[in-house]
Order: C-alpha cells, then sequence, then structure tokens
C-alpha cells in the first residue's frame, strides 16, 4: 500500500526541500515589510540577500509581545 500525501513537497528530498524553503524566504521578507508594524524592523535587511539559515539568523527578532504592540500602535 502506498502512502498518500498531501502533494509532492511533502516528498522532497530534505535538501531539496532546503533549496526550495530558502529560495522563498526573500520574498516573504519582502512581504512582511510591506506590513507597517514590520517595515521598520527589516528596513535595513537586504531580502534578496537571505537564501541561507546563515542568514536567516542574522535577521532581528521580533517577539511576538513586540509585533503585538507595533500592530496596536498602528490601528491608533
Amino acid at each position: 500500500m502506498t502512502p498518500e500525501y498531501f502533494d509532492a513537497l511533502e516528498t522532497l528530498d530534505p535538501e531539496a526541500r532546503e533549496r526550495s524553503l530558502m529560495a522563498g524566504l526573500p520574498a516573504i521578507l519582502r512581504a512582511a515589510r510591506g506590513s507597517a508594524a514590520m517595515a521598520a524592523q527589516l528596513a535595513d535587511v537586504d531580502a534578496d540577500a537571505v537564501t541561507s539559515r546563515a542568514a536567516l539568523a542574522r535577521l532581528p527578532v521580533t517577539r511576538k509581545s513586540e509585533l503585538l504592540e507595533r500592530q496596536k500602535a498602528g490601528r491608533d
């Protein structure tokens, strides 16, 4: 019996999955920068340069509580 998967991404080998995830990071960062709550935090980040775990680790950390405060401030 062959197991069923939601889609082909679930059966990618780990290296291919890693490449796919890292390739998508720049677009995610550009989208996040469009958020008023994250624009200042990501202003100095070159989204196109974030294509590895090492580059991802250098991004500024935003705590959930900080994000909530920024979102609330943006509504006021």
